[in-house]
């Protein structure tokens, strides 16, 4: 593991005297964030993989990028999500399972969710520009 806190400098912190409270708990940082998504992913996942979402999402979204096979496309996100999610939160092949989810956010990001705008009321793309560079 990277020890990233070793050499803080104090005179940089908002509140210096939580130096050693920034200490030991940065190393517990990337595992929340780890879980974090984890928890948001598999949802998504599961309705996808067991609640019939394959179908909605091959037909809809895949279906409107112009990909071929949308419902090959849409099983690999739904099992991505749902696996991947799985994986993240243990911790486990966290660099190819963060690749391929970036990959996933960025093109429901641009492809997807850019044309109705940047905000979440209106199903824009920020929350998954927000987890893709997470």
């Amino acid at each position: 593991m990277i020890d990233e806190t070793s050499n803080i400098d104090k005179s940089r912190l908002i509140i210096p005297q939580l130096a050693g409270f920034y200490r030991g708990v940065a190393p517990l940082s990337y595992a929340l964030i780890r879980i974090v998504i984890a928890l948001v992913l598999l949802p998504d996942g599961f309705d996808k993989m067991f609640l019939g979402g394959v179908e909605r999402i091959a037909t809809g979204n895949i279906a409107k990028l112009g990909l071929p096979l949308p419902y090959v496309w849409s099983w690999a996100v739904g099992g991505l999500e749902f696996f991947g999610g799985i994986l993240l939160g243990f911790g486990l092949f966290t660099r190819p399972v963060a690749v391929a989810c970036t990959v996933m956010l960025a093109v429901i990001a641009f492809g997807i969710a850019a044309p109705r705008g940047l905000l979440w009321t209106s199903n824009g793309f920020e929350v998954a520009l927000l987890l893709g560079l997470a």
